[in-house]
Formats: C-alpha cells, sequence, structure tokens
C-alpha cells in the first residue's frame, strides 16, 4: 500500500463567486489574515463540497495589510480555502468550534509558516504541515542515498530501515494527537486520512498466499477510519477521490456490484443531510448521463430507492419530477428487461411481431433516411448480416422513424437492405419511442432467443464483437 504520510489534499478550483451584497453585518464568524508580503487587494475565502469548490466570501486588504472575513451565519464546519484575488490557492484551514481566529504567515514559506491564534484545530494542522514536510525532506534524501547501492546491499537495507522509522515517527504523532483531541476536527481528519494496514495473507490449503486477500480485506475495511455520517468530512477536498476509489477501483464495474456498493455509501451516512445531498447528486450526474452500457440500470435504482427520501427537498421539484421521469422511461429497456413488444407493418403493409422473430438474437435498428449516421451505419449491418447472420443465427428487425414510405423504400432499394424492414408509425402496438426511450438515430439493441435485452445503444463493430464473443461462450459452456 502507498504510505499516508507522502500524500497531499491541498488543491482548488474555485468555480463559483457568491455576491458580497449577501453578507451582513453582524458576524457570527470572524477570521483574521496576516500574511507579510501577501499585497492582493481582495483575497477569497472558498469552501468544500464533494468534488466542488465555491467562494463564500471575500475581504479587502486594510490599513495593516491584513484582511478580515466576517459574517451574520456560523460556517458550517469543514476545510476551506484562502485564495488570492487571481483565484490561485494559498493555504487549507479549519473552521470548527470557535469561529474567531487569526491565521499569520508568510507569504514566501507558505504553508509552512503558517500559525493560529485562538484555533487549536489550525495550530495542530500547521505543525502537523511543518512535521510532515520536515520527514517528506528526510525520506527524500533517504532515497538519493538509496539509489547509489545495489537492491539487498547492507546500505540499501539501511536506507530501508530509516525510512520505517520515518513512517513510523509519522503514524506515532498522528495517533498521538488522535488520542488527546478525540472528537475535534483534526482528529477526525487525521484519522481519516490514513489508509487501512493489510495484515499478511493467510495461506490457502496448497500452503501459497491467498492473492485475493489484500484485495478483499482492503475493501471491506476501506471505510474503517472515514465516518461518512460526519458532514465535516463531507466538506474537504479528499473525501470525493474516496468515493471515486471505491467505486471505480475497488467496485467490479458491473450495474449490480455497483449499486451493492452504492447502498453501502449511503447505509454508512446514516442520517446526514450534507452527505445525502452530495452523494445523490453526484451519483445521479454520474450514471444518469453514462455513456457506459448498462449503467442506466444504476439511476433507475437512485430513483426508485432514494428520490422519495425527505432528504430530496433541497432539489428543485421540477428537476426531480423529470428525473423521475427519466428513470420512468429507462427502467423497462434496462439490459436484461423484455424489450417490449412491437408489431409494426412491413414494406407490404403487413403486421410483423418482433417476438414473433426465430433466431439466436435479434438485431433492433432504429434508423431514419435523413440521418448522416445511419448512412454509415446500414453498410456496415448489411455487411455483418451478409456475412455472419446464418453462421450466428440473428435477425434484424429494422424501424424506419420517418412516416414516409416512399423515403423509406427507396433507401432500402439503394443500401440493399435485407432483413426485416418496418415502419415506427404503422403500429399495432404503442408508440415505440416512448417503449424504447429512442428519440434520435441510429440506436441498436440486441436480444436473445428469450427477446432480453442483452446490449444496446452501441454500433455495428462493438455488435460484431458482442455476438462473436457471446455465441462463443454460449459455445464453449454446451461443450463441456
Amino acid at each position: 500500500m502507498k504510505s499516508f504520510i507522502f500524500s497531499t489534499f491541498f488543491f482548488i478550483s474555485i468555480i463559483r463567486l457568491f455576491s458580497p451584497a449577501d453578507l451582513a453585518a453582524q458576524q457570527a464568524y470572524k477570521i483574521a489574515i496576516e500574511i507579510d508580503g501577501l499585497s492582493d487587494s481582495l483575497i477569497l475565502l472558498a469552501g468544500y463540497n464533494g468534488d466542488k469548490q465555491f467562494v463564500i466570501d471575500t475581504a479587502l486588504i486594510n490599513k495593516k495589510n491584513s484582511y478580515l472575513f466576517s459574517g451574520n451565519e456560523k460556517l458550517p464546519e469543514g476545510m476551506y480555502i484562502i485564495a488570492g484575488s487571481n483565484k490561485n490557492r494559498l493555504f487549507d484551514f479549519m473552521v470548527s468550534g470557535n469561529q474567531e481566529f487569526t491565521i499569520t504567515g508568510n507569504m514566501q514559506r507558505l504553508p509552512n509558516s503558517l500559525n493560529a491564534r485562538n484555533s487549536r484545530d489550525n495550530q495542530l494542522l500547521f505543525d502537523y504541515i511543518r512535521f510532515l514536510s520536515d520527514k517528506q525532506k528526510q525520506q527524500a534524501s533517504i532515497r538519493d542515498f538509496q539509489k547509489k547501492f545495489s537492491p539487498g546491499s547492507d546500505s540499501a537495507r539501511l536506507a530501508a530501515n530509516q525510512l520505517d522509522q520515518l513512517n513510523q515517527e509519522v503514524k506515532s504523532y498522528i495517533s498521538e494527537i488522535i488520542g488527546k483531541h478525540q472528537g475535534s476536527f483534526i482528529s477526525v481528519f487525521l484519522r481519516a486520512m490514513q489508509e487501512p494496514e493489510v495484515p499478511p495473507a493467510p495461506a490457502l490449503p496448497n500452503g501459497r498466499p491467498d492473492s485475493t486477500f489484500p484485495y478483499r480485506y482492503y475493501k471491506s475495511h476501506f471505510w474503517d477510519n472515514i465516518d461518512l455520517s460526519d458532514a465535516r468530512i463531507i466538506r474537504t477536498p479528499f473525501i470525493h477521490s474516496k468515493v471515486e476509489q471505491y467505486l471505480n477501483k475497488l467496485t467490479v464495474p458491473a450495474p449490480d456490484s455497483l449499486i451493492v456498493a452504492i447502498d453501502e455509501l449511503f447505509r454508512r451516512i446514516k442520517t446526514s443531510e450534507d452527505a445525502f445531498k452530495y452523494l445523490i447528486w453526484y451519483l445521479t450526474v454520474k450514471y444518469e448521463s453514462s455513456e457506459i452500457m448498462g449503467y442506466d440500470a444504476v439511476f433507475v435504482h437512485l430513483a426508485d430507492t432514494y428520490y422519495q427520501d425527505q432528504r430530496m427537498g433541497w432539489m428543485n421539484p421540477t428537476v426531480k419530477e423529470n428525473l423521475i421521469k427519466r428513470a420512468s422511461a429507462l427502467k423497462p429497456v434496462l439490459i436484461g428487461k423484455t424489450a417490449p413488444e412491437m408489431i409494426l407493418l412491413d414494406t407490404l403493409q403487413n403486421p410483423v411481431s418482433l417476438h414473433r422473430i426465430s433466431a439466436d438474437y435479434t438485431i433492433i435498428y432504429f434508423w431514419d433516411p435523413d440521418c448522416s449516421h445511419c448512412k454509415k451505419e446500414s453498410p456496415l449491418l448489411r455487411d455483418f448480416y451478409l456475412k455472419s447472420s446464418n453462421e450466428l443465427n440473428f435477425e434484424v428487425y429494422a424501424v424506419c422513424m420517418d412516416t414516409s414510405w416512399s423515403e423509406m423504400k427507396q433507401y432500402i432499394r439503394k443500401n440493399q437492405l435485407p432483413w426485416i424492414n418496418v415502419n415506427g408509425f404503422y403500429s399495432v402496438t404503442p408508440d415505440f419511442r416512448t417503449r424504447y426511450d429512442v428519440h434520435a438515430s441510429p440506436v441498436f439493441f440486441v436480444l436473445d432467443r428469450e427477446k432480453k435485452i442483452i446490449a444496446k445503444r452501441i454500433l455495428t463493430p462493438q455488435i460484431e464483437a458482442f455476438l462473436n464473443q457471446h455465441s462463443g461462450r454460449k459455445q464453449n459452456q454446451f461443450s463441456q
């Protein structure tokens, strides 16, 4: 595992500015900034919320070359940022407990020169930064020394022992702060920054170490040191990367696995409104618009499971209603669902049932005569059909999205489309656009023999690769 002592958590990307007119005269918070050498006419106070950063307040330089932030409502506890007038980050600090304090320092030696008056958490944070900086310098020096010697030599082993000693010193330093200041934000923050320590893997019956143990242990203990129900943690710069790591690197990238992991996150935030708001919006954006096939199932799960929670009150009702409608439209055509029946008229105006097609696979192809992308896809699909439809036993149910019979027939003749061609608007069944959430072209769905959706919204080259793999997998199963 990567040692925690060499990680960093200081960054900024200011994206939004609140009007100074929003600030009132009373002073529920009063934060003075005195940095020697800082001469900006104006500096910014910004906050974190998950993966977002936003400006909360501004302060003008006074005659004493210092700055004062103040407001009539207390700031939510968490990590905050001081940035220059050009939105360049200067340093991070904490707001916790008492909100009337002073931060001092020297512009040429940030953040190592920082100190705090009347703020224990910030003084402990700044002392930790200095301590960590010193240990990192020692580490760099030892590594430079280590490179001069071959691995396994006495000098290389000596350097390795010195690095282990440095790591132990940092662990002890952090443990002392956590032990002495339990419940404080600095204690919660430093604890959350520590990675779970993975013990040696147990032996399998064959005597070899279990190679999957480190992953399984690390994932199951990933949140041991992080209390997701603590709103202060949500207002830090590292929590979003932790959630991303958990979902993107520690969870199997399949909808069912992601849903289980997401439910675990919601379980861990308990009743926290701030954590719920961050998590539900981040996950909605991530999965509602995902281009990865099948991930729309995750969005549907979010809508079905969490959108009626009382903590959704912050969301604009119209936005919420539209998202619920979107989830409802997607639900019938999720991968694994039986494809909705379509009975449409073919070029001879005879009704043709999608569900009556007898083939191992059925490709539904929604197309339009005027669609530029369809003009590229139709020849590709035709060539694939002529080459492989018999071998793979698939049929194409091509749905024209234009109401004109003449345009449809002309396109079919010109492109020599040899499969089942039907017109979407001459239908025995309900509107195909609503049933399949199709509002543009081209769009493909791939069905198995039972007409269950097994792939969708991929193009011909991906369909060919998918069917070759899927059919090969079936053949291997039959041969065993």
